[in-house]
């Protein structure tokens, strides 16, 4: 069921459930409402935060209370009742339910009514505990495509198929969020902050957890650039092969690193991976990205770090655009700042047959 005001339910339904005129059949069993189980955070600033001046720390806490409750926003307005249609006709009827406790019974695309089996409801409400703010139930995002498929490896969801997606790589490791397909109507269970060991990838795409997983992705953009460039002849079953390395490579398109110039770099191949892949909208929007990524450079000191990065977009730039202008100005920084980096060499010595 859905409800505007899930809190106020607890007492009605307890109310409800003492009243002597019902029969066994029109009883709740059982009820689970996951606005109070998870709670709001209050995001405020206390008086001794004020007065110590650490507006730092305060404005990380207040992020994180506001994400916190942005995560339990989706699932707040579920009330779950282990009830028979005789039980929930009755509860219909009641005096309190009406407006912002009215009790809507939650539909399908096809406007049947969702029930769900006892064991995956058990499933939910101890997911619900056991992950607390971390945990949410919502659609996918429209702007996240299908994510890399996964195994739930522990907790309340093992064996579970899954997605992963928001892939952030931090200075203590690889976090990531999970999608799992749970109820009709296209709702899935969110998990946050996730790492490797929750879940198992398929071996094709394991690299995504490793150390070098940025070279992995260099190495096989070269391999298809380089056939492509000089158009070798490719077979149906190679063609096939290259279209599902580019698309499984493509997942981390909204992966995020910490590091600045290797976030550059995914950003630069994840760029390049779209034009491989012939994604006209997706190489539109990436060069929109590229050239405010240079912009911002260049007003950036000439160091190493930058200049690499610089190399990096201006490699996926002029593979989009063909604008020799882009191309000139990556020739001069790999020959004079960057002769050592082997990567820039090998992409300048394939652009330059374009």
């Amino acid at each position: 069921m859905t409800c505007h005001r899930p809190e106020k339910i607890e007492a009605y339904l307890d109310q409800y459930n003492t009243s002597t005129d019902l029969g066994e059949n029109e009883k709740v069993l059982d009820y689970f409402i996951p606005a109070l189980a998870i709670r709001r955070r209050k995001v405020t600033r206390s008086v001794e935060e004020e007065r110590s001046g650490n507006t730092d720390t305060t404005k990380r806490k207040q992020d994180e209370d506001r994400k916190s409750n942005e995560l339990r926003g989706g699932i707040h307005k579920f009330v779950f009742l282990q009830a028979s249609s005789a039980a929930l006709d009755k509860l219909h009827g009641q005096y309190w339910n009406t407006g912002a406790t009215c009790l809507w019974h939650y539909r399908n695309k096809e406007g049947g009514e969702i029930i769900v089996r006892d064991e995956l409801m058990r499933k939910f409400i101890n997911g619900c505990l056991e992950y607390g703010e971390k945990f949410e139930l919502r659609t996918k995002d429209t702007d996240i495509d299908e994510g890399m498929k996964v195994t739930v490896r522990q907790g309340q969801f093992k064996d579970f198929e899954a997605e992963i997606y928001n892939v952030h790589y931090k200075g203590d490791g690889v976090r990531f969020s999970i999608a799992i397909k749970f109820f009709a109507n296209d709702q899935y269970i969110h998990i946050h902050d996730r790492t490797p060991d929750f879940v198992t990838l398929h071996d094709q795409d394991s690299f995504v957890f490793n150390a070098d997983f940025i070279d992995r992705i260099e190495s096989t953009l070269l391999t298809i650039l380089s056939r492509r460039v000089k158009k070798k002849e490719a077979d149906p079953k190679t063609i096939k092969t290259e279209n599902e390395q580019l698309q499984r490579l493509y997942y981390l398109h909204h992966a995020i690193i910490d590091d600045p110039l290797l976030n550059t770099q995914l950003i630069a191949l994840m760029a390049i991976c779209a034009i491989l892949s012939k994604n006209a909208l997706e190489k539109s929007k990436y060069n929109r990205l590229l050239k405010q990524r240079i912009k911002d450079l260049r007003q950036q000191p000439a160091d190493t770090q930058n200049q690499t990065a610089l190399a990096y977009l201006l490699t996926a730039l002029f593979l989009s655009t063909k604008d020799p202008k882009y191309r000139r100005e990556l020739k001069t920084l790999v020959l004079q700042q960057l002769p050592e980096h082997p990567t820039l060499r090998k992409f300048l010595a394939l652009l330059r047959q374009l």
